[in-house]
């Protein structure tokens, strides 16, 4: 049955949203500049949600998702704590960064009619660093640390064409924050020299997302997104040193992936997307900036309805590693992912209207050693999230 639309409900709905949302730290590298899942439920299943949303943050993954989960609203928060020792130049000079980070999302959603929904879903991006003293013992060199931290919030609407096709579209509006202190660059004569910082600057960018779901039967879903570049305006200070590679922009790659969901019996489904991350054609990707490769994940989760009361998930996320061993020495600054995670969640239902979800991930330790101009230059690290979110269905 739809809902009455509320507009000065979904006007402050997404205000309060966004102002719980943008001074936190977004975000940390789990799954390239992401974490695996966007929102605790997807986050329990190693990510999926391309065809089997769950919650109101879905169109973070495909905007189509919002059709099928009706009017909710959810916030949540996932901790991050990504583990990495350095060795920087050398086996005796040994960095490490370790701090736990709050990453939060939310969202919320409206059925408008049978057919219509309009929401709202908010996520984040982003990598950091904290070593605690400089990378290496050079005159003028700071504190080796740094943030990157993107909130978006993807405003969508979805259309049911016909009883079995749904397709939506939303806007990703972004605010992102950068700082960068202790980068050391090589000279022209072989001298290294370290580069200012410019302090914390701000920069706003725009892009859009589109989605398909097709649910030809009730146990079987497909579905489909693509979410385009995100394009930031530039950071102040950073344009002429370390993102003169971007233009002084950290543009977000675009994304495109498709997934599958099965319900084996009536209270257990299975899931499983693909997922291409793109940083070709930004400075996360240049050979002037920290040289990523694009990652296509897999991922695989299933989710079994115990009773009315409690769901059990689990999942599997497993991609390429976006950092090679040519490039290690200019990732100083960029945390490191992991390429491989598994995560156990659980959902318990108060009653009919709300309900409380945990996650636990963790990601395997990966390590990259240096060669050619990284030679010397080694990272480990590996990552562990913590989870929790509360949704209410009206």
């Amino acid at each position: 049955m739809s809902k009455r639309f509320d507009g000065m409900g979904y006007a402050r709905t997404i205000a309060v949203g966004a102002l719980a949302i943008l001074p936190a730290q977004y975000a940390r590298a789990v799954d390239g500049i992401a974490l695996s899942g966007t929102g605790v439920m997807s986050a329990g299943m190693g990510g999926t949600s391309i065809a089997f949303p769950q919650d109101s943050t879905a169109a973070a993954d495909n905007p189509a998702g919002m059709g099928l989960v009706g009017s909710r609203t959810d916030f949540g928060v996932q901790l991050l704590e990504p583990l990495t020792d350095f060795d920087y130049g050398s086996a005796s000079n040994k960095l490490h960064t370790g701090k736990v980070y709050p990453v939060p999302d939310g969202g919320a959603n409206w059925q408008i009619t049978p057919r219509l929904t309009l929401g709202v879903s908010l996520f984040g991006v982003g990598v950091g660093t904290s070593y605690g003293r400089p990378a290496l013992p050079i005159a003028g060199a700071g504190v080796a640390q740094s943030s990157l931290e993107t909130a978006i919030a993807a405003p969508t609407v979805t259309y049911r064409i016909t009883e079995h096709n749904i397709i939506g579209v939303s806007l990703a509006l972004a605010y992102e924050r950068f700082s960068a202190n202790g980068a050391i660059v090589p000279m022209g004569d072989g001298t290294l020299h370290p580069l200012p910082s410019h302090g914390v600057s701000s920069a706003f960018g725009y892009g859009a997302r589109i989605g398909y779901i097709w649910q030809p039967t009730p146990a079987f879903t497909f579905g489909a997104s693509y979410a385009s570049r995100i394009r930031m305006s530039k950071l102040s200070g950073y344009e002429n040193d370390l993102l003169a590679g971007g233009g002084g922009r950290i543009d977000i790659g675009a994304q495109y992936g498709v997934g599958i969901a099965y319900k084996v019996v009536p209270s257990v489904t299975v899931s499983a997307d693909w997922l291409h991350l793109e940083f070709s054609n930004t400075v996360i990707g240049s050979a002037q900036g920290f040289g990523w490769q694009n990652q296509d994940f897999f991922r695989i989760g299933a989710a079994w309805d115990v009773n009315p009361r409690w769901t059990l998930r689990t999942g599997l996320s497993r991609g390429n590693h976006p950092i090679g061993p040519s490039v290690v020495a200019q990732n100083l600054l960029s945390a490191m992912p992991v390429s491989t995670a598994v995560s156990v969640g659980t959902t318990y239902r108060f009653n009919k209207t709300d309900e409380v979800s945990g996650v636990f991930e963790y990601g395997f330790p990966v390590t990259v050693a240096g060669d050619g101009s990284s030679t010397g230059f080694s990272e480990r690290t590996k990552t562990e999230v913590f989870g929790v979110s509360y949704g209410h269905l009206f």
